[in-house]
């Protein structure tokens, strides 16, 4: 067993990667371990973990520019991932599966963990053909807004896509994930994007407060396929954004939108009835923020 208990520190922005990171290794604690990273630059990741087993990090402090947890899959599955208890800021990913993803995930928890400010929530960026099920994310306090768009990443408080980096790479599915008893105040909504070689399946949003409104002057109306696939494609914000998928459950969701019709902000629900199957809604609301008067709750059929 490994067990890392450490402080890793940069005054003054004076490096430029302060990454923890985990490669190939069995039955790791990483514990009470603060990260400052450089704000405003790229590849400081907060912790790597790289085809390692059975990993717990607890009681952390990850304030950073890329992505803060981050597990990836070059050489070989990541299985049997804890997080807990933990503060993230971050100006891209918040947690993020991938986007290195050339083999398996199974059996990650990612639980009483708190993001501020931060340009992505709990991501999937799932590019090389490797698998990702059994994951669940409970008790999670997210505050996401945007950033310049030469950063990864839209404002989503969650983003699951899944679609090949290129030409020569295959697609991978991702497959029963949980997400319970998450709120969540952002400028953007929720991106749910699965490929035809690789859907999105048994996904189930239960017991979650979703606020949306726009408080930085960035422009919004993108939609943040990176790396590879669409890049960056125009459309209108949603407060769920969905194309292949089978099989989702949104049950006990409160959806609450800023009372400014300018924003355009009334698509509850967006997508494709051609690529979204069995879909369950059980007391799921739609409503403006400070008002009764609610949003019709509806879907808009999109053009990619």
């Amino acid at each position: 067993m490994r067990i890392i208990s450490e402080c890793c520190h940069l005054p003054n922005g004076d490096l430029h990667n302060c990454s923890l990171h985990v490669i190939r290794c069995e039955n790791t604690t990483i514990h009470d371990v603060s990260i400052y990273g450089d704000f405003n630059t790229p590849n400081t990741d907060g912790i790597d973990i790289e085809d390692s087993n059975n990993t717990l990090i607890t009681r952390c402090h990850i304030d950073t520019g890329d992505d803060a947890i981050c597990p990836k899959t070059y050489t070989g599955p990541l299985i049997n991932l804890t997080a807990t208890d933990s503060w993230i800021r971050t100006k891209s990913s918040a947690i993020k599966l991938g986007s290195a993803s050339w083999f398996d995930f199974k059996g990650l928890v990612f639980d009483n963990i708190t993001i501020v400010d931060s340009h992505r929530g709990l991501g999937f960026q799932i590019r090389d053909g490797g698998n990702v099920s059994d994951v669940t994310f409970s008790n999670i306090k997210i505050s996401t807004r945007y950033y310049d768009p030469s950063w990864w990443g839209r404002a989503e408080p969650i983003y699951v896509t899944t679609c090949p980096r290129d030409s020569s790479s295959k697609e991978g599915s991702i497959s029963n994930v949980l997400f319970v008893n998450i709120s969540s105040n952002s400028e953007n909504g929720i991106f749910l994007s699965g490929s035809k070689g690789g859907v999105l399946s048994n996904l189930r949003f239960i017991n979650m407060s979703l606020t949306y409104r726009r408080w930085t002057n960035y422009a919004g109306g993108l939609v943040d396929y990176r790396p590879g696939c669409q890049g960056l494609v125009n459309h209108s914000s949603a407060g769920f954004l969905m194309e292949h998928i089978d099989g989702l459950v949104v049950e006990n969701v409160n959806m609450r939108w800023s009372n400014d019709r300018s924003k355009r902000w009334n698509i509850p629900l967006d997508f494709k009835s051609a690529t979204v199957n069995n879909i369950s809604l059980l007391n799921f609301h739609s409503g403006l923020s400070n008002s009764d008067t609610n949003i019709e709750m509806g879907k808009r059929l999109f053009e990619l």
